[in-house]
């Protein structure tokens, strides 16, 4: 049943029509017209787009709120701790304070790409801006799924220019230098990890005695602490990540003097969780929180006198120093768990074409005519 009339107190035009929806009868109402023209043709098109299943009712719920829902309803579901964990932290720092309050209806593609114009506008990377907004499209995406909304313009933004920025790397000479001044620090095992193997930092929170054999002079990475602590992990960031890697003699040294402090502490220890971690913490044996390592890190570098480097970037050291020693790129990448060697390759572009001279002096060796 559908009808126009004319409200008898504001003069407007309005119209009301039924329609069913899982076999219940739902109403959808509109006022406020001018003429009874201006209804009807109103009426009509929304006629239409009930029929062809695209009609989206008026919802006053906000993107705050919907977001929310989606992420502890759905999101939960379909990821992995640690991206969930971030998501959680998307929506909190960028999302709420910007879009939180917006009706979800009200959203238009000039407002999503001011989102984005902000974010880049106050020095994020490329990388964050990015990963906020695939999660607001994903969530905006069952939004549409729902009926709350036509259209997703999220999908529409354009992302700021990626810009490759610089690495922040030792030299070898400084590298040696840290781990002079760190011998008798608390994480000196953790930074020679770093250093002489390239792993990450959650895959040497993760590391256990088990992964490690000592004969064969290698270890595997075979689980990871979750950045924020909580948790320990099977496997590593990527499948590619699960890697075996053969340690330096001074590295074995190293590694044996870390276990003959972990064993005297698991028998002196009045309350110890045994979890065979490499890396433990001096409460009761269990995992190190990554920003309390991140913390002493800091206070190591500036007490060394070194240029400040993000722990990250002793990956890059190490990735950077056996390039430089031209060990074979593949072998490298394979240390480091990266999915294809062109991505070792586009990460350290910075050193090759200080290498090319090097590869025209050996063609000048070979090539003699």
């Amino acid at each position: 049943m559908a009808s126009i009339f004319q409200n008898e107190k504001t003069k407007k035009w309005e119209f009301v029509f039924d329609h069913y929806v899982n076999g219940k009868r739902k109403q959808v109402r509109r006022r406020g017209f001018k003429t009874k023209r201006e209804a009807n043709d109103e009426m009509i098109r929304l006629q239409n787009e009930v029929q062809n299943d695209e009609y989206v009712g008026i919802s006053h719920q906000t993107v705050g709120e919907f977001m929310t829902y989606w992420l502890w309803n759905v999101r939960i579901l379909e990821c992995e701790e640690t991206s969930f964990y971030n998501n959680v932290l998307y929506l909190k720092n960028h999302v709420m304070p910007r879009l939180g309050q917006t009706k979800l209806q009200d959203l238009d593609p000039l407002m999503c790409q001011k989102f984005v114009n902000e974010m880049h506008e106050k020095g994020f990377a490329r990388n964050t801006i990015d990963r906020v907004c695939t999660m607001i499209k994903l969530a905006l995406d069952a939004a549409v799924d729902y009926k709350y909304i036509k259209e997703n313009y999220m999908r529409k933004v354009k992302l700021p220019k990626a810009q490759k920025k610089e690495l922040k790397i030792w030299t070898v000479e400084q590298a040696n230098k840290f781990l002079a001044f760190t011998r008798n620090r608390r994480y000196y095992c953790v930074y020679a990890l770093a250093l002489m193997t390239g792993m990450r930092q959650g895959e040497i929170l993760g590391l256990r005695w088990k992964d490690i054999n000592f004969e064969k002079k290698t270890l595997t990475v075979s689980q990871t602490l979750t950045h924020y602590g909580k948790s320990l992990k099977s496997g590593a960031k990527t499948i590619s990540g699960e890697r075996t890697i053969s340690l330096p003699e001074q590295l074995i040294r190293i590694l044996k003097k870390q276990r003959n402090d972990y064993i005297a502490f698991k028998l002196q220890a009045n309350e110890f969780v045994d979890q065979d971690l490499v890396i433990y913490n001096l409460r009761n044996g269990g995992t190190v929180f990554p920003a309390n390592l991140t913390k002493a890190y800091m206070n190591d570098v500036k007490k060394s006198g070194l240029p400040h480097i993000p722990f990250h970037s002793l990956r890059h050291t190490h990735a950077t120093m056996l390039i430089e020693k031209n060990v074979n790129v593949k072998v490298i990448s394979e240390r480091l768990g990266h999915s294809k060697i062109g991505v070792t390759l586009d990460v350290y572009s910075h050193v090759l074409p200080s290498m090319q001279q090097e590869v025209a002096d050996k063609l000048d060796e070979i090539i003699n005519f």
